[in-house]
């Protein structure tokens, strides 16, 4: 050995280092795609959250109108097989919240307040809550809303989204007729359904509706 670095150990040292710069530059191109990555996953976020949240919307609307529309049907099939006329009866709840709940007519004078006060009508079956931030009944008031009847816009108390007559009360008979109804309900947001029970029939048919939409359209539950 003369004092100087063998040539092999000359040449290993120039391999390390060449090879930190190529991990530290590696190291650096990885730093920069995970940025770039994580960039483009926060604006597909952002992007998609309101179709996500209108999507959520729409379900729970949705949601809301079958379980409604349920409890009509369950009501008129009571009605012809009791033989008694038998009624879903609508009340406000705490706020804007509304419930209903099924009656059956105990007297033969047909379903009225006072009798369901005083036990004349019994109330049969479970109370549905119709209230909500994501849906419940309503009619949207910062958009103009056509009337399902096709002609014009919704008018009258846009607050009374229960188009039942005097009482708020839907009544079916043993023959299969019922009170000419219209209940609306909505997200809050941009869209509404509605039930429409038919009094020479009692049938139930429901109807959607968005912002930007002529008409309202059928639609099956």
């Amino acid at each position: 050995m003369d004092g100087t670095r063998p040539f092999g150990a000359a040449l290993l040292e120039a391999a390390m280092v060449d090879g930190a710069a190529v991990r530290q530059s590696q190291s650096g191109r990885t730093l920069v795609e995970m940025l770039v990555a994580l960039s483009v996953l926060a604006m597909m976020t952002v992007a998609g959250a309101p179709t996500l949240d209108e999507a959520r919307r729409a379900a729970a609307l949705r949601g809301t109108a079958g379980r409604l529309w349920g409890i009509m049907v369950r009501c008129r099939a009571h009605a012809i097989m009791r033989q008694r006329s038998t009624a879903l009866v609508f009340e406000r709840a705490a706020g804007s919240a509304w419930r209903c709940f099924i009656a059956e007519d105990g007297d033969g004078d047909g379903l009225r307040r006072d009798d369901l006060e005083s036990g004349r009508d019994r109330v049969i079956g479970e109370v549905l809550e119709l209230g909500g931030a994501t849906a419940g009944l309503g009619i949207l008031t910062e958009v103009p809303v056509p009337d399902p009847s096709g002609s014009g816009r919704i008018d009258g108390d846009l607050g009374d989204p229960v188009r039942a007559g005097r009482g708020d009360i839907i009544t079916f008979t043993p023959g299969s007729t019922a009170t000419p109804s219209s209940v609306y309900l909505t997200d809050h947001h941009a869209r509404m359904r509605v039930l429409r029970v038919y009094g020479g029939t009692a049938r139930v048919n429901s109807l959607v509706w968005r912002a930007g939409w002529r008409r309202w359209r059928s639609v099956g539950m």
